[in-house]
Parts: C-alpha cells; structure tokens; sequence
C-alpha cells in the first residue's frame, strides 16, 4: 500500500470514527457485517476484538486496524497463525493454555457435526486433541503453546498440522 492509498484509508476511518479508535461495540456491530453467522457469539467477538487491540487499550486505533487487516489477508500462514493466536490468547500473556487452545477446538467440532466420527479415536473429540496438540507442539514441556512452537510445529509437519486441525483454527 502506497502513501496514497493509506492517507485514503485513513481518511475513510476517520470518518467512521471520529475519535480515532473503534470501541468494542462500534466493533461488534461491525462483526455483525462481516462474520458468519455461526462466529457472531459475543466471546468470539471479543476474542477477535481482543486480537486487533494490539496495545490492550479497550479501543483499535488505526495503526492496530491495518495491522490486522494486513495480517488476516496475508498469503503468509505465520502472519495469519500470529494473528489468530492472539484472538485466542485471552489472557495476553503470550501463550495458549489448554482452556484457550480448547475453546478453538470445540468451535470446529460445533460447526462440524459428525466430525467426532469421522477421526481416529486419539482425536475424536475436543479434548483428546488439545491433548495430542500439547503433546507434540510443547517442546519445552511448561504446558503452555507459545506462537513460535505453533509455527515451528506447522514448518516441521505441516501433515500433523492439518490433522490436528490446526490449519482451521490458525490459517482460515
């Protein structure tokens, strides 16, 4: 993006938003237009919203909106997984517990019924495959994901990657 093209931008943000920032309702609302019915639940809004307010602030200012913009539509899978990592991160500590990993999980199972069935018993449900997922992305064993273990793992073995279903939560 040129010079141009992001005093454009930034011009159409501000008339949106004249105080400079999207709040967390101005930014549900938004949700409303641009996600799919199935992910327009108040905690993957916020979940989402809490990905794009990169400094925590409670308010996305245009430098953090093109960021994730940017991210979200890069052909770049580590730009992608950074990007959803921190929509799941909750706690922003920099790393996935296995609540916040199991969270991500139980969204495909529920909007893909049947799937349960349909893989090896060591992954047919939500929890077995947080379980599997800590047992080969935790390299250092402190029971936590950290987003280079994730783009390590996805580097190394990019077949048990999209196994795990890691590819639907980090690169979709």
């Amino acid at each position: 993006m040129d010079r141009r093209q992001l005093e454009r931008e930034f011009k159409r943000f501000k008339k949106q938003f004249p105080s400079g920032s999207i709040t967390s309702q101005q930014f549900a609302r938004m949700a409303g237009s641009f996600l799919p019915e199935m992910q327009r639940t108040p905690e993957f809004v916020d979940r989402l919203f809490n990905a794009f307010d990169t400094d925590h602030s409670g308010e996305i200012d245009f430098s953090e909106f093109m960021l994730a913009m940017a991210m979200c539509s890069s052909e770049e899978p580590e730009d992608k997984l950074r990007f959803c990592f921190r929509s799941l991160d909750i706690d922003n500590n920099g790393y996935l517990d296995r609540q916040e990993l199991l969270y991500a999980v139980e969204l495909i199972f529920k909007h893909n019924p049947g799937i349960g069935e349909k893989l090896n018993v060591d992954v047919n449900t939500p929890v077995k495959v947080v379980k599997k997922i800590f047992e080969l992305v935790d390299v250092d064993g402190d029971q936590c994901l950290s987003c280079d273990e994730l783009i390590d793992f996805m580097h190394k073995d990019i077949e048990t990657f999209k196994y795990l279903g890691l590819n639907l939560i980090f690169l979709t």
